[in-house]
């Protein structure tokens, strides 16, 4: 009895998770798509929960709202330990733990992809000698710029060029992202193994 309202609460906050992934994709979107009848139904199921994450100031650095990665951290750990119960009949406190520190890797990890994705993509305008007074240039640039130069400042305090700290972005967060896994993946198998 136990395991099948686990499996049903594990299923009803996957399902909520995708709901409020849909409500935050169709924010990025205006018109009869974005703000439609189905955006308004979707903002009346959402919002007491992510309003409860946007509370914490926080969760808000310069003109990003973070809170909804927070709201969806959260669902992931809930779900995985309503799975970990239908499954096993139990969790330990290292489970909770790895859960928790999955969830935010898997976060992190995704900020990081986006960010070595948009170098690329500057990296690639530059290549290809493309007008960088437009628009889709100057916001990867507006975007990319303040990572890059905390990057350029823990290897040297001279100035770079744009490209050699493209470069040494694109490594250094490809380093951390790899390396941030393997640390991750060791650690909740370690925390998976303990017995409380």
């Amino acid at each position: 009895m136990v395991k099948v309202l686990m499996s049903t609460l594990s299923a009803l906050v996957s399902f909520y998770t995708l709901i409020i992934v849909v409500r935050i994709l169709l924010t990025w979107f205006s018109g009869p798509l974005g703000y439609g009848k189905v955006y308004f139904f979707l903002t009346r199921i959402t919002d007491p929960y992510l309003n409860y994450f946007r509370q914490f100031s926080f969760f808000r650095i310069g003109r990003f709202d973070f809170s909804p990665v927070a709201a969806l951290i959260a669902l992931s750990v809930i779900g995985n330990i309503f799975h970990s119960i239908a499954l096993f009949g139990r969790i330990t406190l290292g489970s909770l733990v790895a859960f928790t520190f999955e969830a935010v890797w898997s976060a992190v990890s995704f900020f990081l992809f986006l960010y070595l994705l948009m170098i690329v993509l500057r990296l690639l305008g530059i290549l290809f000698h493309t007008n960088s007074t437009r628009p889709l240039w100057m916001t990867l640039d507006m975007l990319v710029s303040p990572i890059l130069i905390r990057i350029t400042h823990l290897f040297t305090r001279k100035p770079v060029s744009y490209i050699h700290g493209l470069l040494l972005g694109f490594v250094f967060l490809l380093t951390l992202r790899i390396l941030g896994g393997l640390m991750v993946e060791r650690l909740t198998t370690l925390l998976y193994r303990l017995p409380i």
